[in-house]
């Protein structure tokens, strides 16, 4: 005989089972339903950070002036070596070394500080995100300054230089870079010929030593004719009549040197015969275009 307490239990029990049953069933179909044919919300698109002030940004980068297409500095070494795509500037030098062509790393916001860009190049990046490019022109003002006119020299085709000349000691080593000695001969760096050295007590006398004729190298950078050697000229001092072979190939295209420092002949007027010779910095009071490219970010502190 089966006792009612038993039967209760399997009436129980088939409750149980068909209440599983329908969980089971339904959390099926709801399961089916989501994973197939329920609407999708889309996804919030990923959007980059944007570059701000604190964040730590590296930037490649070309310079070139708009006028005369050629680039003055780049941070991309193919750039730096194809001169037939990217024709150079005058000032432009080629780097060596481990790490010479990177992208240029900075704190946006960043003030007089080693490797800080100019302030405007800091509004071209900030904004950008990474992968993005970027060209922008930067006029005088906004990059390194007008021009000092005091600082560009017009210069005769045809020169007279002094044959003999009297120094001190600080004046003697300055030019030539060690002290006197009486009877000796130095190479005067700007002309390119020999000097002869005349030493009597403080008093120093140079006396210039072209051959009429020679071809010399002026400034490291073009050549000179000797047309004439008057050792009678200025009262006795005499004069070398030198004629510069300029021409207008040579307009822009190198960095030369003298006792007056860096230059660059910026103007050549053969029928006027003069040259000008401009030693403000090349990127000075002109105007410059740049091409950038954010090539990575970090950001700042919060």
């Amino acid at each position: 005989m089966v006792s009612a307490h038993m039967v209760r239990d399997r009436r129980g029990m088939g409750w149980l089972g068909w209440l599983m049953v329908l969980v089971i069933v339904t959390a099926a179909f709801w399961g089916t339903y989501y994973a197939f044919f329920a609407p999708r919300l889309p996804a919030a698109p990923y959007v980059p950070p944007i570059a701000e002030n604190g964040d730590f940004a590296e930037v490649d980068y070309r310079g070139w002036f708009p006028d005369t297409q050629r680039t003055f500095d780049t941070s991309i070494e193919s750039v730096a070596k194809d001169n037939a795509s990217f024709r150079k500037a005058a000032s432009f030098q080629y780097r060596t070394g481990t790490g010479a062509y990177t992208p240029l790393g900075f704190v946006m916001g960043c003030e007089a500080t080693a490797g800080c860009p100019l302030p405007a190049f800091q509004d071209a990046v900030r904004g950008m995100r990474v992968g993005e490019s970027r060209v922008f022109l930067l006029p005088p003002e906004k990059a390194y300054g007008l021009a000092d006119p005091d600082k560009v020299l017009v210069r005769p085709l045809l020169e007279d230089v002094p044959a003999t000349e009297t120094l001190n000691d600080t004046e003697f080593q300055q030019r030539f870079g060690g002290r006197a000695a009486d009877g000796t001969v130095v190479r005067d760096w700007v002309w390119g010929w020999n000097v002869t050295v005349r030493v009597s007590g403080d008093l120093i006398t140079i006396r210039h030593s072209p051959v009429l004729r020679e071809i010399v190298t002026v400034a490291g950078k073009w050549s000179a004719e000797i047309l004439s050697i008057d050792d009678a000229a200025n009262g006795g001092e005499g004069t070398i009549r030198v004629r510069h072979l300029l021409a207008q190939a040579d307009v822009n295209a190198f960095v030369a040197a003298d006792r007056g420092g860096n230059f660059i002949v910026t103007a050549f007027d053969e029928a006027a015969g003069t040259y000008a010779a401009d030693y403000n910095q090349e990127v000075v009071g002109k105007t410059l275009a740049f091409e950038i490219t954010l090539t990575s970010m970090r950001k700042g502190n919060p």
